[in-house]
């Protein structure tokens, strides 16, 4: 049953857990101690900004005992083979009125299901905007957490004790490999309260419930909701995020992400407050995203403290020195690479891209490394190079997937350090331009 443990789900985890921690450069979890029970039934409300990946950075967080149960909409199921898979994976359909009303009744079962989870005290996930979202922003939140939980709780006299915990997905780069993500727990919200006024007028407490879940998250994630100034406020944050992470935020181990709220949360104060600053700072944004694209400059260049000549000079040799590792590593993963090439061209929505990625990632790299692996031993016929072979395929390959992303990262310092060194009244217009 979707409620029971299941030790074949705790294998699935253990394997697509290290394959994230090798899909991302950093991954920060916060609040999960302080406000996650083990003790009492649970449903996740996460933003929902990268189709896969959301839901597996939320199975990685939770607890070892508790296997999180996702809701998730009804039209992925359409396919056998996938809807087998992601049942597999624990996650049921809901259906919406744009699958047939005739096939909203079956969301009673679901509900039901939703409902025993929960009386056993196991965990629900529900992404509440009900949709995906790419964009640094929050979508309306929409009624299916509470139409499921009130309900619930409803039937056993709101004794259950159950909580929602808000959460926040947050990708510094949502496109790129070896990014950083920040995922974080906010503060539980009881659904016994709402028992007197579900009790009193059920619609009332659903629209209720929904308000309060929706205020959490917008505490909590990177909400730029102004679409005519939306470009301006994420390069604010390429621009100034590091600098304020070390300047406001030090100690703490999610810094970008409290830099990043905290220059949405600023720019909307400025705005709120003061129109005629606030445009002027736009225009000033403006006209240094002109300058920075007449210098073949980024948003993401690391413009603030450009390396010096000594320190670039070494990354070049270290870099030269590795390249015959690099190289291995590149053709001995030629074949996912490729695949993962093809996979990424059948998706015409971006939002896909890094789901694909990383699938293909989990489903190549370990089938043709076992492959490849076969053809040296066929080759050899001798086990010491087969084994040794086995073991540096995979190693290789991820090494050089970071050199190509140092390599990047050294042409972009480097363009900076130039233009730095060679138009430094210009570096110097450009820094206070886009200063917050």
């Amino acid at each position: 049953m979707l409620y029971r443990y299941d030790f074949r789900y705790s294998i699935a985890k253990f394997y697509f857990n290290n394959a994230l921690r090798l899909n991302f450069s950093k991954i920060v979890f916060t609040g999960r101690s302080e406000h996650v029970s083990k003790q009492r039934p649970v449903i996740f409300a996460p933003n929902h900004r990268n189709a896969l990946l959301d839901a597996l950075l939320v199975v990685m967080a939770t607890y070892h005992r508790k296997q999180v149960v996702f809701l998730a909409r009804a039209d992925i199921f359409k396919q056998k083979l996938i809807a087998w898979v992601l049942r597999g994976m624990r996650i049921m359909p809901v259906f919406r009125m744009r699958d047939g009303k005739d096939n909203l009744d079956r969301n009673n079962e679901i509900f039901n299901n939703a409902a025993r989870i929960l009386k056993q005290n196991n965990q629900l996930a529900l992404f509440p905007e009900g949709v995906h979202n790419p964009k640094q922003s929050l979508l309306p939140i929409r009624k299916a957490v509470p139409r499921i939980v009130l309900p619930t709780e409803a039937s056993t006299g709101f004794t259950l004790n159950s909580q929602i915990v808000p959460v926040s997905i947050y990708y510094r780069d949502i496109f790129a490999f070896l990014s950083d993500v920040y995922i974080t727990f906010g503060t539980p919200i009881e659904v016994n309260q709402y028992r007197d006024l579900y009790n009193e007028n059920p619609v009332l407490a659903v629209n209720a419930l929904r308000q309060e879940l929706e205020e959490s998250l917008k505490k909590m994630v990177v909400n730029i909701q102004s679409e005519e100034y939306y470009d301006d406020y994420r390069r604010a944050i390429d621009w100034n995020g590091d600098r304020l992470s070390e300047e406001l935020f030090t100690r703490q181990k999610d810094g970008f992400l409290q830099a990043s709220l905290h220059i949405v949360r600023e720019l909307d104060r400025l705005q709120e407050e003061d129109q005629v600053t606030f445009e002027k700072k736009m225009a000033q944004f403006r006209e240094a995203y002109e300058l920075m694209n007449k210098e073949g400059l980024r948003s993401t260049d690391r413009l603030w403290k450009p390396k010096t000549t000594t320190l670039l000079t070494t990354r070049i040799l270290a870099l030269l020195i590795s390249v015959p590792i690099a190289l291995i590593g590149f053709l001995n993963g030629i074949f996912p690479i490729l695949i993962q090439k093809k996979l990424q061209s059948l998706f015409k929505d971006k939002q896909f891209v890094a789901s694909a990625r990383y699938a293909s990632g989990l489903i190549f790299v370990p089938l043709f490394d076992l492959l490849q692996t076969l053809a040296v031993w066929f080759i050899t016929g001798q086990w010491l190079p087969t084994i040794a072979y086995f073991l540096l395929m995979p190693l290789t390959f991820f090494f050089a997937l970071y050199w190509r992303k140092w390599w990047k990262q050294l042409q972009r310092d480097n363009m900076v350090h130039r233009f730095a060194t060679q138009e430094p009244e210009k570096w110097q217009q450009l820094l206070a331009l886009i200063r917050l």
